[in-house]
């Protein structure tokens, strides 16, 4: 019964929160391909839409995935920061995948993730991706799938646990943005939405260890990361725990900690000057710039 509910509240909330995007800011030169199959199947989880600036020159790419506590939301939510990478210069790949509860769970997720991946590597070229430089987002929820996706470019044993080939490509940088980085917290309600979102018995199984990212002998191979968060998100405490599993394994890494927006701040308010700022800093960070006065 709770979990019916918490799956129903979370629908409505992706509802209600899709009002608050403010269209009037997109630029309008920015190109947008909607509802790409990644699989070929009928579902819409097995989708992606792709943001970019059509110029003839091969620009960098992001891969960004969407937040929602693994059980709501969609690719559209994030459509304000898409827009707003492209703007600067990268082509964006907003995925979908499969919800949690009540019929799939966390790792079939990681496995959709994979499987766009490889439509992207794959077709990045038609939208002038360059797939020798890809980053890759996560809002909330989705920040646990994107180290999970990193993750799996330098483990040969986690991609051998998910049954996943064996990959030629790995990224340059994450962005975590407000991520639900302690999700295997030892609460009632962290226990109750892992019931929920992954399968029975899932405790046991190596997929659920490799997620447990701070005994992840691998988590040392991750790329620059990149930490957003600020006074009113509601998962701040999550975001500075996973900057110390950060700092133990020597990954390279920085927060930013800025403003008041809330949990959902960079997705529904990409273009405040605030924000902005954070933005110009992340690619300098990245050395994005740089690397292209040298190429």
């Amino acid at each position: 019964m709770i979990n019916a509910f918490m799956k129903k509240l979370g629908e409505k909330s992706y509802l209600r929160d899709l009002k608050r995007i403010d269209s009037s800011t997109l630029h309008n030169d920015i190109l947008k391909v909607k509802d790409i199959r990644y699989v070929n199947d009928h579902l819409i989880e097995h989708t992606l839409d792709v943001y970019y600036k059509s110029d003839n020159r091969f620009k960098p790419v992001v891969i960004d995935i969407h937040g929602g506590g693994f059980i709501s939301c969609y690719k559209e939510m994030d459509a304000l920061f898409a827009n707003c990478l492209a703007q600067r210069d990268f082509v964006v790949f907003c995925v979908n995948y499969r919800l949690a509860y009540p019929r799939f769970n966390v790792f079939d997720q990681i496995e959709d993730i994979a499987n766009a991946m490889r439509w992207i590597v794959s077709n990045a070229e038609k939208y002038e991706g360059d797939t020798n430089e890809m980053y890759i987002a996560g809002h909330s929820a989705g920040g646990v799938l994107a180290i999970a996706e990193s993750l799996l470019c330098t483990d040969e044993k986690m991609r051998e646990a998910f049954h996943i080939d064996d990959r030629n490509y790995a990224y340059r940088g994450i962005i975590l943005d407000c991520g639900l980085m302690h999700f295997y917290k030892n609460t009632l309600a962290y226990r109750g939405m892992r019931n929920m979102v992954f399968p029975k018995g899932y405790r046991k199984t190596d997929k659920y260890r490799y997620l447990i990212f701070e005994k992840h002998s691998k988590l040392k191979t991750l790329p620059k990361t990149v930490l957003f968060t600020n006074k009113k998100d509601t998962l701040r405490k999550m975001t500075y725990y996973f900057k110390r599993v950060l700092d133990a394994h020597h990954v390279d890494h920085r927060l930013f900690d800025v403003g008041t927006d809330g949990h959902m701040g960079i997705i529904f308010h990409t273009y405040s000057d605030e924000n902005q700022r954070i933005m110009d800093d992340v690619q300098e960070y990245f050395e994005i710039g740089e690397r292209a006065i040298d190429d």
